[in-house]
Parts: structure tokens; C-alpha cells; sequence
């Protein structure tokens, strides 16, 4: 490969291995103040609730650590109508009065093989639980599944008992438990105090998203999280409108989902913006980030009309420790410096070859674990990708090496590395191709935690070999094309033939 094209190729390897890491390790603000964030895919990517705190995003305080208490909640969500059997156990052994104990009985039918009654009014039509509580129920579950989603965090939801909705998420995120149950249309009101204020959004009969565009979350360069509500031209028509009064009469905004307060605002001017930004002194990142989804949710997509309350709420701790992923991050850089005082040492230059590679590798694998749904940050997922990361470097080392042994024996160091390459190329394909399938296969028939190890040692298997077959040979081809002296860019020597005595 000539000059001119080595170097167009590196720069443009430069630039994206650069470009990558940044997306994947670089947190920045940007934007009018900074009100804008960015969070690098090690922030943003879903976590484990069984790492610890020394693992987590600090999108409170603008670095990549947080207070991440590890361990994790399970809650139970039981719609409006629904109990469990200790509670309707609870109930009636409460009662003295015999009738009223009666009426409560005659009140609730079991379900779900007794572990839940179902009050009849709410949930039966006839002798049968009706279809539209089923369809509520539905409703209701789906719109679960869709906030916890949207937390972009290890969360599991699932129905569980047939009524009940059951969510294990990480203990940092438990306060999205009580707000993701309000269920209802959101509303905008205005006025002194709650019981008073008159709902101002919608307006007459027209849907919500007349006047609500949406809402997100901003976080200022101090650190301040907001919670930005988008309205539509006539919904900051309206809300001008209505608060004209404000500086002479201060009263107070509160957006509310079905009967719940999602947020309040003092009001003491007029509000004449297309976006509205909310904070308070008690706000998170994760409050604000709940609080958006909580009124986005309410503006677009499934709807639910049946309310739901928390129950049965139990903590666990991290299985790892606390300070699991502080020593796997140990292990990591332990590792990463291990392979460049090898790779420099023993093949000088050439180890900057090794490590374009490497950086590349590190950013596509993590790129997947982020993209991929059923992917965490876990103990299991960063052991598996530095197994395939030993993988990826003893590979590199082999073709070096065979390139090393071809060089000794007088070849040109162009003929040495294709040399190298042909006589490697099967033993390393098989080597990947037998570990990426094994990885695979126990995927598919793993479960728990082991199914994400044995899926991201496969994946992890496969970019290996890519790396080192392809990626690595055009990054040693185009970095030897700037060195008249390549034997030294490699640190190769030749062997001198011994002189036989006479």
C-alpha cells in the first residue's frame, strides 16, 4: 500500500477509533448553557443490579461514578380490585362483627388457585371474571412494560398470578415504583392550590397531544437535572394565556396523571415558552428522568384506566459485593497494561498495530452490548469479553510471530506477513469458529446469567476472528507503509548463517 493511501487510511482509522470512544467512554454537555447532555454508551448501557457501587452512571455529578448501592427490589402492582391472599386473609380476621365479615367475603371470589381474590364488582361480570377487567388489566401491564423500558436499565416485568404485575429492577430505581403506577389521562391545572385549580390543558374536548408535544429530561452544566415539557403552538397559547395574571396573583401549575401529582410548579410570572423546564431542589437525574416518562407515557402510546398499588416489596443485595466491579475493572486495566508492555516490548512499533485493533474491538463489542436488548453490564458479560480480549491478543501474537520466524529466515518482511497469515489462517478460523459456536450453543440452552456470558464470548468469539484476520492485517499494512527500515518497526532480526571452521 503506497504512502498517500497508508495515510488516508489511518487518519480515517484515527478519527473513528476516536470518534468510538468518545461514544463509548466520554460524557459531555453541550448546547444554549449546557442544558443538553450526553452519555457515553458505559453510562447509558443497561446495568446489573448484582455489581455494586462502584459501577454506575453519575448523570447527577458529571463523571462516571456514581453511589450505586447494588441489589436490587422485587414489587408486586395489584390493580384496582385485586388482593393478595394474605391480605384478604388479614381483612377478614380483622372483622368482629360477624355480618360485616360476611359482606366482605361475599364481597371478593379467589383466583389464580387462591393466591389472589378479585373483588366482584370491579373484576367479575356474571360468574366470570369480565373481559374488559382482562383487557384493563392488559392495558395497565403493557404501559408497565413500556416506563420500566424506557429506564434503559436492567428491569424485569412480568405478569405473575395471572392479575398482578411483578417488576425487579435495580434499588437505585426504586422510586420509579409509586409514579409508574398512576395510571389516567394527563392534565394541566392551574390555580391557588390543588382541590381549586382549574384544569387548563386539555382544552374543551380535543386529545392532550393538541397541546403536549412531550417531555424529556435536560441536565445543566452545573449538574442540574430538568424535567422539559414540549407544548404545540396552541398549548403555549393557552398556557400564556392563562398565567398573564401570574405576577400579581401567584399561584401554582400542576400536571397530573389521572388523580396523581406527576409534578407542581410556583408560578410568579407569565409562562410564554414553547418548552417548559422543571427542577427543584430535591430533584435527580433518576427523579427527573422518572417524572418525564411518567407524563410522556401518559401522552403517547398505550393508554390505562385501571390504577394500580404497590405491594409486597422486597429488597435483596448485590450477589457480587459492592465492590464487584471495581475489581473487575482492576482485572481490566491489569490486563490492558500486561498487553501493551508485551506487545511494545516484544514487538516495538508493531504494538501500535495490536492496539488499533484492540480499541476498535473494545468499542464494537460494547456498541453490541448496549444495542442488544436482552445485554447487561454484568460481572458475567465483562468476564466473557476479557476472555475473548486474551482471545483476540494471543491471535495477533501468533500472526506476529509466524511473520518473525519467516523474517529470521531471510524473507522480505511484505513476504513474511503473507507467509504468516497463509500458514495461520485455518488454525486461528477453526480456533474461533469452534469457541463461537460453543458460545452459542450454551446460549441456547443456558439460563440466567450464564446465557448473557456464553452469548457475548460467542459474539466477542466471532469479532475476534474478524479482528485479527482482517482489521489487524490493515492496520500492520498501512502503519509499516510509512518506515523505509520495516525489519525495526517490528523489531525483527534476521539469522546470520554461522561460518563453517576450516
Amino acid at each position: 500500500m503506497g504512502k498517500v493511501k497508508s495515510a488516508i487510511v489511518l487518519t480515517v482509522m484515527s478519527l473513528l477509533i476516536a470518534a468510538l470512544m468518545i461514544v463509548c467512554f466520554v460524557p459531555m454537555q453541550f448546547g444554549l448553557n449546557g442544558m443538553k447532555r450526553f452519555d457515553p454508551i458505559v453510562v447509558d448501557a443497561d446495568r446489573d443490579p448484582d455489581l455494586g457501587t462502584s459501577y454506575g452512571a453519575a448523570r447527577d455529578k458529571f463523571s462516571l461514578t456514581q453511589n450505586y448501592n447494588g441489589g436490587g427490589v422485587v414489587a408486586v402492582y395489584y390493580p384496582e380490585g385485586v388482593v393478595s391472599a394474605k391480605e384478604y386473609d388479614d381483612n377478614v380476621e380483622g372483622f368482629t362483627d360477624e355480618s360485616k365479615k360476611a359482606d366482605y367475603e361475599e364481597q371478593y371470589a379467589p383466583a389464580s388457585n387462591g393466591a389472589l381474590y378479585l373483588e366482584k364488582k370491579v373484576a367479575y361480570e356474571g360468574d366470570s371474571v369480565s373481559d374488559s377487567f382482562k383487557e384493563e388489566f392488559e392495558q395497565g401491564a403493557e404501559l408497565l412494560r413500556s416506563r420500566f423500558a424506557r429506564l434503559h436499565e436492567e428491569v424485569r416485568v412480568e405478569v405473575a398470578d395471572e392479575y398482578t404485575v411483578r417488576v425487579t429492577l435495580p434499588r437505585e430505581l426504586s422510586a420509579s415504583l409509586t409514579p409508574f403506577s398512576y395510571m389516567g389521562d394527563f392534565t394541566v391545572s392551574y390555580g391557588t392550590d390543588e382541590a381549586s385549580a382549574e384544569v387548563i390543558l386539555p382544552y374543551r374536548d380535543e386529545p392532550i397531544t393538541d397541546y403536549v408535544k412531550g417531555a424529556h429530561t435536560r441536565v445543566a452544566a452545573g449538574g442540574t437535572p430538568y424535567v422539559v415539557i414540549d407544548f404545540t403552538k396552541e398549548g403555549r397559547r393557552i398556557i400564556a394565556e392563562k398565567t398573564a395574571d401570574a405576577t400579581e396573583n401567584a399561584a401554582t401549575m400542576f400536571f397530573k396523571v389521572g388523580d396523581n401529582i406527576a409534578l407542581q410548579l410556583s408560578v410568579s410570572e407569565q409562562i410564554d415558552r414553547a418548552s417548559l423546564f422543571i427542577s427543584s431542589s430535591d430533584f435527580t437525574s433518576t427523579n427527573a428522568k422518572i417524572s418525564a416518562i411518567l407524563i410522556d407515557t401518559s401522552l403517547n402510546g398505550v393508554q390505562a384506566s385501571m390504577s394500580s398499588v404497590v405491594g409486597d416489596t422486597m429488597t435483596f443485595p448485590a450477589f457480587y459485593g459492592k465492590n464487584a466491579m471495581l475489581f473487575v475493572y482492576i482485572a481490566f486495566a491489569v490486563l490492558f497494561a500486561a498487553m501493551l508492555a508485551f506487545f511494545f516490548v516484544r514487538y516495538a512499533l508493531l504494538g501500535f498495530v495490536n492496539l488499533y485493533t484492540y480499541l476498535l474491538f473494545v468499542c464494537v463489542n460494547l456498541l453490541c452490548v448496549w444495542a442488544i436488548p436482552f445485554l447487561d453490564l454484568s460481572v458475567e458479560t465483562v468476564i466473557a469479553f476479557l476472555l475473548v480480549s486474551v482471545l483476540l491478543c494471543v491471535s495477533n501474537a501468533v500472526v506476529f510471530e509466524g511473520a518473525r520466524r519467516e523474517f529470521a529466515l531471510g524473507k522480505t518482511i511484505v513476504s513474511s506477513v503473507k507467509a504468516s497469515y497463509k500458514r495461520n489462517f485455518w488454525h486461528i478460523f477453526d480456533l474461533h469458529i469452534v469457541l463461537a459456536i460453543a458460545g452459542f450453543v450454551t446460549f441456547g440452552i443456558a439460563l440466567g446469567a450464564l446465557r448473557q456470558f456464553a452469548f457475548v464470548f460467542g459474539l466477542g468469539t466471532v469479532f475476534s476472528g474478524i479482528f485479527t484476520l482482517a482489521v489487524n492485517r490493515l492496520n500492520w499494512a498501512t502503519m509499516m507503509a510509512f518506515c523505509k527500515n520495516k525489519g525495526k518497526f517490528c523489531n525483527y532480526k534476521r539469522v546470520e548463517a554461522e561460518e563453517d571452521d576450516e
